[in-house]
């Protein structure tokens, strides 16, 4: 027994260090899969810009937002005096809405198809969720109605391309007219309705803290992204809304608060069997029919 007591106080001593030793081990573990987390939901993956126009001819062009980040694109010219923007969404490029483009393009808009900064061939590299992304769409404005011919500008975007639009043309009245397809009504609506899908720890209670990191590292605060605030604030601007009922990102409830909240012209569009993709991909005949008529509507006058 006295041999025990001893080594006692040895033992206790080197298993509290070995307490100690596995309590910071885990703790690095966990703040190493936060900060990872934080990366992933602020960082976009870059793409390969792998597909050209093969329907139109066009310009490989380079622009400037105002912030300095030098922005890729491509130009089609038009033969009539209306310009669209076309705006990808999150971890994509301009190739994603070629499809949107070439019948905008058979119909005779000038187009601007661009890559957002941190996505395809652009400068940056963090997501801020349309707000400093709307820098982009603006200097996309300013380019394209620097083009001969071009008078008006209407914007189409999808997702967060959406997002940067809406808050884009609540910035710019140039944007005369807008196209939002699969996108979110705010950021912490996005954030309640789809947390746990892209992050690796549940909402409670760690939403809070990632979403604080997040901020930190953007230097953009969530409750400052709401196209829902957006379209009620702006100057009223015709809104086509296009959404599907099945869209596994964002429920269907964020389209229809957009659409009341936005003021003047106003259409919306619910397709009932797709999940968050382009819409166009399994709809295109009233796809392209519905952004015709919308943008024929208003622009052609």
């Amino acid at each position: 027994m006295t041999n025990l007591n001893r080594f006692r106080p040895g033992c206790l001593k080197s298993a509290l260090y070995l307490i100690i030793f596995a309590t910071i081990i885990t703790l690095m573990v966990f703040g190493a899969a936060l900060y990872a987390q934080v990366i992933l939901l602020t960082t976009p993956f870059r793409q390969p810009v792998e597909h050209a126009p093969d329907f139109a001819p066009y310009q490989d062009v380079a622009f400037t937002a105002e912030d300095g980040l030098q922005l890729a694109g491509w130009y089609l010219p038009g033969r009539r005096p209306d310009g669209v923007i076309l705006v990808h969404g999150i971890h994509a490029n301009r190739a994603y809405l070629l499809p949107q483009a070439r019948f905008l393009a058979e119909a005779g808009y000038h187009l601007l198809i661009l890559d957002l900064r941190g996505h395809g061939e652009s400068d940056g590299a963090l997501i801020t969720y349309g707000y400093n992304e709307a820098e982009d769409v603006k200097a996309g404005v300013s380019y394209l109605l620097a083009q001969p011919g071009v008078e008006r500008v209407a914007a189409l975007g999808h997702s967060l391309g959406a997002a940067a639009v809406i808050r884009a043309a609540a910035e710019d009245d140039r944007i005369e007219a807008l196209i939002v397809q699969s996108s979110f009504s705010s950021l912490s609506q996005a954030v309640e309705d789809s947390f746990e899908t892209y992050s690796l720890f549940p909402r409670w209670p760690f939403a809070p803290l990632i979403i604080d990191l997040a901020e930190y590292r953007t230097g953009v605060e969530m409750g400052q992204i709401s196209s829902r605030r957006d379209l009620a604030e702006m100057t009223p601007r015709p809104v086509l809304i296009i959404h599907s009922e099945a869209d596994n990102i964002f429920p269907v409830d964020h389209a229809w608060v957009m659409y009341e909240a936005a003021r003047g012209a106003k259409d919306i569009w619910i397709i009932d069997d797709l999940p968050h993709i382009n819409p166009i991909e399994q709809h295109e005949v009233e796809y392209k029919q519905r952004v015709l008529n919308f943008l024929d509507g208003l622009l052609a006058r």
